[in-house]
């Protein structure tokens, strides 16, 4: 995973617009968005990323098919969160089931949706200071 600071102009192909609220400074907020990457705070991190409250992963994968009960795992055991946010590019094509039956045996509310989506989501949860995990591929 590669993460460089952001110069102020730095061209993203998507922004997320979020609204001001009062964190500790700590709080992975996603700014922006693109088929690259994702701009988390200050911070652009290239492919795609696993998201905790106040930490980012890398995530070792580029395809949707990719993201599997065994990926999530340790994300979820350590972590245990109230939700997880997957993120698959574009909008979802196909049900996951596998996925949804594995987040509802952990305990564990899950969805999936487009990263754009995802990212929207993401912020809004952490405003209300909910705790997730977000998997999030590049727009494609």
């Amino acid at each position: 995973m590669r993460r460089t600071l952001a110069p102020p102009n730095t061209p993203i192909d998507k922004i997320v617009t979020i609204q001001k609220f009062d964190f500790d400074g700590k709080l992975k907020i996603l700014r922006g968005y693109s088929g690259s990457g994702f701009q988390v705070n200050d911070e652009f991190v290239s492919g795609s990323v696993i998201l905790y409250p106040r930490e980012v992963h890398s995530c070792p994968i580029s395809e949707e098919s990719e993201i599997t009960n065994q990926l999530l795992e340790p994300h979820l055991k350590f972590l245990r969160p109230d939700m997880m946010l997957i993120g698959v590019g574009h909008n979802p094509q196909h049900l996951y089931q596998p996925l949804r039956d594995y987040a509802h045996k952990q305990g564990v509310g899950i969805d999936i949706m487009s990263t754009p989506s995802a990212c929207r989501t993401w912020n809004v949860l952490l405003s209300e200071g909910r705790q997730v995990v977000a998997c999030l591929l590049p727009v494609s």
